[in-house]
């Protein structure tokens, strides 16, 4: 037993020495190549996903920078706006008004919101994303009489409480 056992095994060297070993050489080599190009694959791919990482990275330094400076241009917009309500005329209270309603809108239009005019533009918006969504139609109304009759009057209280209205909204939205 012990011999057929050792005639086996010899065999089997045999054949694999004879047959097996130029197979074995040639998988190596195809194990060998294949783990290389997969090394090259997987840098290539860490690379491009650097190179991802830092273009999102600038496009986001780039927004933080933008955003900084339309913070600051929107902080001496509404000054400016204030300044009109304190001044005590009628006419500066609707400009307070159509200044603030374009505000809002250029921001609506910052933040992607797609339309022909503010109206379209805050049918987008719901509840949910801005709570004070039906005060601010309600502001909207009024610029709107403003822009469309001549004769609408305006008092002080209405005035500010529009541009409360509208400033409300614009910080809401900003913290979005």
């Amino acid at each position: 037993m012990k011999n057929s056992f050792l005639d086996f095994y010899n065999n089997f060297l045999d054949f694999y020495y004879f047959y097996l070993e130029g197979f074995v050489f040639v998988l190596k080599i195809i194990s060998l190549l294949f783990s290389i190009f997969l090394i090259i694959f997987i840098i290539n791919i860490l690379f491009k996903i650097r190179k991802n990482i830092k273009k999102d990275l600038n496009i986001i330094a780039k927004s933080v920078v933008i955003s900084n400076s339309f913070k600051k241009d929107l902080d001496k917009k509404w000054q400016v706006i204030i300044n009109r309500l304190e001044k005590g005329s009628d006419s500066d209270y609707k400009i307070a008004i159509i200044e603030a309603d374009n505000i809002f809108d250029d921001l609506l239009k910052k933040m992607g919101y797609q339309g022909n005019d503010m109206g379209e533009r805050l049918k987008q918006i719901t509840k949910n994303q801005l709570a004070n969504i039906d005060d601010l139609w309600q502001a909207h109304k009024i610029r709107n009489r403003i822009a469309h009759e001549p004769s609408f009057k305006l008092t002080q209280l209405q005035a500010k409480r529009a541009i409360e209205i509208y400033q409300r909204a614009t910080q809401d939205l900003e913290s979005l």
